[in-house]
């Protein structure tokens, strides 16, 4: 039979002193969630980074395949590492939860079963060059060293020394290969196990961690001759091999990853800078528009969780840009970071969503604005030093700008906030420019409501017919403690407004009362007559709430609270000075001792803010107001929160028994 590991086998140098590597590494907490999408906003953030030819897009290509044990026989001598892995860290729960794992699957394979891997294969890329010494070259980085970076280049998306960790991690046996051609004809070929300080049976000498697996005495194969054919490259770019993965699912594997390659690099697809087959789907921008619609059928994004957006209505503003009203594309020069692009799609059922990238053209980071004026932007930097600067705030996962993680000499960096804020400056901007008349007094033009969602005034608000989402701030703040999407001039008389949303009422009221709210309510099912999904089943109908309250700021003693869903929408407006939120709330019932309370939109999540005073006068005890007539029909409440700013008003409301 032909030797096709060629004589590769594994090396481990000894311990020679110096500090142990322990089982357990929380960096892979980073991509265990999601492995897969890691995986491919990892890998192709590094072939991206080193294009070949730049007027050709980069492809990158995965896939499944295999190798049978009986013919990689040196391979398997990778369980008497694991093995001692276990052994130098016996009482180590992490070690046994690591390792164990590692061995059963390896002996539970005999000579004729099949050992599974991912291949990941990029082209139009230079390859990785090593120069045995040099710790410059990329090979040294991503081979060979931890936390290091060979990129040089101020456009680069990520670090070899962090995104790596993605590769290992899904490999169950924290192994992979890597075969590469420069684009001057060099060939490099190694095999890397990352596993802990281990020993031997039968050996005094500690080993390390990193173990290699090679012809060529624990250095790369240089001679394409001698790397096995399997791994041999035929043109410059990479191989990485994540060996041992389960592949009883790879329906569910691939589809994971076309997901996260239209998520993370719509863009950049769109933009003719990148290619990826999975499998034997291709992902261009000839078929991409049929692929968001096959992956992302819905065309609006109201999922919260970022690693789950719907890309569809961002695409659409790019790919539309400019054909109509509802397309919107800008163009500015902003003084730190450059020249920078802003698209928007209008929709008055949108979240008011913004993503923000730089020249890699793939998802930094996508966040919800405060404001519901309805729009999907997309926020674009390709200027050289813009990139430079923004790269140096990003942190190791590639998905924030932060000027803390822009640090010299222990201080932060000044450039990196100026940076963020003139960004954040400029999406306020352009979202006063796109809905400039709502901050003016209403205009009733026929058929303007098509292209804008137009609000009115307070004693025209009878119907609500627009649907929203309210979505959490979750964008920085100025130095006065604004969010950038409530940053309006406090001497505008105008008022800044909020799409309806659903509220609820809590009362207290008989049991007959209560089954006949349901019965008259159970129609409702959204702001206006088309139907909503909702997560249960049912419309807006009335529930009590189980058990009583105690003595606390919560409720009364003794007191049952009684659910009576309501539709409602605040704005704020600045009076003599004062920010007053007018809170307008819709019941289909009358609700003669109901409570409400407030709570607002926070960076994080929902925060509460004392009530300063209201109008119609209630009992107000921090953020509640109780003894409050709910008239069926439409009420205006008038409140002033004690830090009189502004702010995107929830609404829970309650009636005591």
């Amino acid at each position: 039979m032909s030797n096709l590991e060629l004589n590769c086998k594994w090396h481990f140098a000894k311990q020679l002193g110096g500090r142990e590597d322990g089982p357990n590494d929380p960096m892979q907490d980073n991509f265990k969630k999601t492995p897969y999408a890691s995986l491919i906003r990892e890998s192709i953030q590094n072939s991206l980074d080193v294009p070949l030819n730049s007027d050709q897009p980069v492809r990158v290509e995965f896939s499944i395949s295999r190798i049978r044990a009986k013919e990689y026989s040196n391979f398997f001598e990778l369980k008497k590492h694991i093995q001692g892995c276990m052994m130098h860290f016996p009482t180590n729960g992490d070690a046994k939860a690591t390792y164990q794992p590692m061995l059963d699957y390896l002996n539970s394979l005999n000579e004729y079963d099949s050992l599974y891997y991912i291949k990941v294969s990029d082209f139009n890329t230079i390859g990785m060059n090593y120069i045995k010494g040099d710790t410059s070259c990329p090979f040294y980085a991503f081979v060979r060293a931890a936390g290091v970076s060979s990129k040089n280049d101020v456009t680069a998306g990520g670090s070899y020394g962090y995104g790596k960790a993605a590769y290992f991690y899904i490999s169950p046996l924290r192994t992979i290969f890597v075969s590469t051609q420069t684009k001057d004809g060099r060939h490099f070929f190694e095999g890397v196990s990352s596993l802990c300080t281990h020993e031997m049976e039968g050996d005094n000498d500690l080993r390390v961690s990193v173990g290699y697996y090679d012809n060529n005495e624990g250095e790369p194969v240089t001679n394409p001759q001698y790397i096995p054919a399997r791994f041999q490259r035929d043109e410059p770019g990479t191989d990485i091999y994540l060996i041992g993965i389960d592949a009883s699912d790879k329906k569910s594997i691939y589809s994971e990853m076309i997901e996260a390659v239209l998520r993370n690099f719509w863009l950049a697809i769109e933009k003719k800078k990148l290619e990826v087959t999975i499998n034997d789907v291709d992902i261009n921008c000839e078929n991409l528009p049929l692929l968001m619609e096959q992956y992302f059928p819905d065309e609006l994004d109201t999922v919260r969780r970022e690693r789950a957006y719907n890309p569809r209505p961002y695409w659409e503003a790019v790919h539309y840009a400019g054909s109509d009203a509802h397309h919107i594309i800008m163009e500015e020069y902003l003084p730190t970071v450059g020249r920078v692009n802003f698209y928007a799609l209008k929709n008055k059922n949108a979240t008011d969503k913004v993503l923000y990238m730089r020249s890699p053209l793939m998802l930094v980071k996508a966040r919800r604005t405060q404001s519901s004026n309805g729009f999907f932007g997309v926020f674009i930097c390709e200027d050289r030093n813009g990139n430079e600067i923004l790269r140096k705030t990003e942190n190791p996962a590639h998905n924030e700008w932060s000027p803390s993680n822009w640090n010299e000499k222990g201080k932060t960096v000044p450039q990196g906030k100026a940076a963020i804020d003139e960004i954040n400056n400029y999406i306020i901007t352009v979202m006063e420019q796109m809905f400039s008349n709502r901050q003016s007094s209403v205009q009733q033009i026929q058929g303007l409501e098509d292209i804008l969602y137009i609000p009115t005034a307070v004693e025209d608000d009878d119907e609500f017919e627009n649907e929203s989402l309210v979505g959490d701030v979750i964008d920085q703040k100025d130095e006065e403690g604004n969010s950038i999407s409530t940053d309006v001039v406090n001497t505008a008389p105008n008022p800044v407004v909020e799409k309806p949303a659903i509220g609820k009422v809590m009362i207290t009221d008989s049991v007959e009362n209560n089954q006949k709210r349901n019965s008259e309510g159970g129609h409702l099912s959204g702001h206006g007559t088309r139907k909503k999904k909702t997560r249960g089943g049912g419309g807006l109908s009335s529930k009590r709430i189980e058990g009583h309250y105690g003595d606390s700021d919560d409720g009364v003693q003794g007191t049952m609270l009684t659910e009576v869903p309501v539709r409602y929408r605040s704005f704020a407006q600045v009076v003599k000075g004062q920010i007053v939120h007018n809170l307008i709330i819709h019941s289909d019932f009358d609700i003669p001792n109901g409570r409400i309370d407030l709570v607002i939109g926070g960076e994080q999540s929902d925060e509460i803010v004392a009530i300063k005073s209201c109008h119609p006068l209630g009992t107000i005890e921090a953020n509640s107001i109780s003894n409050l007539h709910i008239q069926k029909g439409k009420n205006v409440l008038n409140i002033v929160f004690a830090d009189n700013m502004k702010h995107a008003v929830k609404l829970d409301a309650y009636e005591l028994k």
